[in-house]
């Protein structure tokens, strides 16, 4: 763990233990497959990150003062120029927390938090680098988040 006074940082070293590809076919719900994946090959714990295309993209946002995420649409075809996040798990649960940020025709960004409903229009290519250690989540009384559980 790094600690300095301005801040407090936590972290944790780990191995990669393997690399899984997938590929999402049209109407498939990207976080719904992703944790499809996960389960599939048993993956506790590891990062994410995809590109690909959607027809409609559900993104949120958490909302500070009332402790919730809030979403919006996206309802048309778009680009996924990015996509981002980890495995981990919470009360045994495979827990998903990626963000996505998705382009118009125009090249308008909408970026957020990945919501299921953003469903796959041609493909989503998926890269999960599964980590050794197993990551899990934690209630946090000042976010009011399951946040990492890093000592």
């Amino acid at each position: 763990m790094l600690c300095t006074k301005a801040n407090m940082v936590r972290s944790i070293q780990t191995k990669i233990k393997r690399v899984i590809f997938a590929r999402m076919d049209p109407g498939e719900d990207v976080l719904e497959s992703i944790e499809a994946v996960a389960k599939e090959y048993g993956i506790k714990s590891g990062q994410i990150s995809l590109i690909g295309a959607v027809s409609k993209a559900k993104l949120g946002y958490y909302h500070r003062e009332s402790a919730e995420y809030k979403h919006f649409m996206v309802n048309e075809d778009v680009e996924v120029v990015s996509c981002m996040g980890d495995i981990s798990s919470h009360e045994g649960n495979i827990v998903v927390h990626a963000h996505m940020i998705v382009a118009d025709e125009s090249g308008k960004c909408y970026g957020g938090h990945l919501m299921i409903g953003c469903e796959v229009s041609v493909t989503i290519e998926l890269v999960v680098i599964e980590t050794e250690i197993n990551l899990t989540r934690k209630y946090d009384d000042l976010t009011g988040l399951n946040l990492l559980n890093i000592h």
